[in-house]
């Protein structure tokens, strides 16, 4: 029986795609899912790291309260179905599940589904103290994994009829997107998340692409995103921008915004170093800084930099309020006054007070990373800037100085001095500027 060459061609071809299409299916899916175990690998770390971070000096003092608000804390982020605190005894100290507090680890049984992450809680890096545990679901690799799966068997079983009919010129044009992904997958699964491949057909392999291009965009964006702003903003600005990380993501690059700049330092602050030991001159400094930047969080502001005894704050970036010099106001205010709480602790302790001047300023900025493609900072630069650290520069300790456009644009109830003229560094006409009482 004679078979025919078309035949034996559309077999082949067949064959050849068969096999093609199992190979690409199968590299593609593990890939994808290395790729979304790794995401979510990183996610159980990150919240594993940060309740280490924070649960050291509560686990050492038997603060149990704040342990369970951390475990609680951490349970709210997407994903997170459990965390868990023991100590070096294996005592649950906490746990979102309040039933198994004080009982110890062993009863505690890890349910299946879920990638647990362990870290050791260590004091000063090295003593180990306790355990952190976090949880995370893994139904959503499953899910993707599974709609990965219908998606490559509906295209392989397109890809082997139109390969039977349309034999090698049309197999290499259904098999080319497909090695364009997989090698999309490959880069993505290294740590290139900076993909994208070109759409070459409107099928389902273009609707792949699209999928494919939209998840490389947005891990992206989410790790440019994080990795500017997870130290600069309040977690309550970094989980708003983390909702819709595009919308922030051109301030990287470089943009021009109206902010107000708020710079606050450390009246006589080296004078002190020079009669303090160091390790009390660390301790002073972190508590004043802390108890700063508290407050500017407080009121959604971002920590520009530090600067040795003092900050630079800014209100109105990456997310802009309509009320933004009103919020660098009121953190001004509230900063004095808790510098004035701490002073009244001070005294009682024999120690001499402090005093902290503060400068702000509303103006047009250039706002962005700024530096080496190695070292980048989210900082602003201009003018306004400068105006800002020379007014803090004027005001004494305890004294908060604005300029005449943060003065125009406060609708607080404050009680603000009469206009005073003063020559400012860099200005040739006299700036108007206005103290407020507190």
């Amino acid at each position: 029986m004679r078979i025919p060459v078309r035949l034996k061609f559309s077999i082949l071809i067949f064959l050849l795609i068969f096999v093609i299409t199992g190979v690409t299916f199968w590299f593609t899916l593990d890939r994808v899912r290395t790729a979304l175990t790794g995401e979510i690998r990183l996610q159980g770390e990150l919240v594993a790291q940060i309740l280490t971070l924070n649960a050291e000096d509560p686990l050492i003092s038997n603060d149990d309260l704040n342990l369970t608000r951390l475990v609680t804390d951490a349970v709210k982020n997407e994903g997170v179905v459990f965390a868990c605190i023991v100590d070096n005894n294996d005592i649950i100290r906490a746990h979102n599940n309040i039933d198994l507090v004080g009982k110890f680890l062993s009863v505690f049984s890890i349910p299946e589904g879920f990638y647990t992450v362990a870290l050791p809680i260590l004091v000063a890096g090295k003593k180990e103290v306790g355990r952190v545990f976090v949880g995370i679901d893994t139904t959503r690799i499953r899910t993707i994994t599974r709609n990965m799966q219908i998606v490559l068997i509906v295209i392989s079983i397109v890809g082997l009829f139109v390969g039977i009919l349309g034999a090698l010129l049309l197999s290499n044009y259904l098999t080319s997107p497909i090695h364009e992904l997989v090698k999309g997958v490959e880069a993505i699964a290294k740590g290139d998340l900076a993909q994208q491949i070109a759409k070459r057909s409107d099928d389902e392999i273009g609707d792949l692409t699209d999928a494919f291009n939209q998840m490389a965009q947005s891990l992206y964006e989410k790790e440019q995103i994080k990795d500017a702003f997870r130290r600069y903003v309040s977690h309550q600005v970094a989980e708003e921008i983390f909702k819709n990380p595009s919308q922030y993501f051109e301030t990287l690059k470089g943009t021009r915004r109206k902010v107000t700049v708020f710079f606050a330092d450390i009246r006589g602050f080296t004078p002190m170093v020079e009669r303090l030991p160091a390790d009390e001159v660390i301790a002073f400094l972190n508590d004043v800084l802390t108890s700063m930047t508290d407050v500017i969080f407080a009121h959604e502001g971002t920590i520009d930099k530090f600067l040795g005894d003092g900050l630079m704050a800014i209100f109105g970036a990456p997310i802009t309020h309509p009320d933004d010099p009103d919020r660098a106001v009121q953190a001004a205010i509230d900063i004095q006054r808790s510098i004035e709480s701490m002073n009244c602790e001070r005294i009682k302790q024999g120690k001499e007070p402090i005093h902290v001047g503060i400068g702000i300023h509303t103006g047009e900025v250039v706002v962005g990373n700024i530096g080496t493609k190695d070292r980048l900072d989210y900082t602003v630069i201009g003018d306004s800037v400068n105006l800002a650290s020379r007014l803090q520069s004027v005001a004494s300790g305890g004294e908060i100085i604005i300029s005449e456009q943060a003065f125009q644009e406060c609708s607080l109830e404050c009680k603000f001095s009469e206009p005073m003229l003063i020559k400012v560094k860099g200005k040739e006409e006299p700036q108007k500027i206005y103290r407020i009482y507190h």
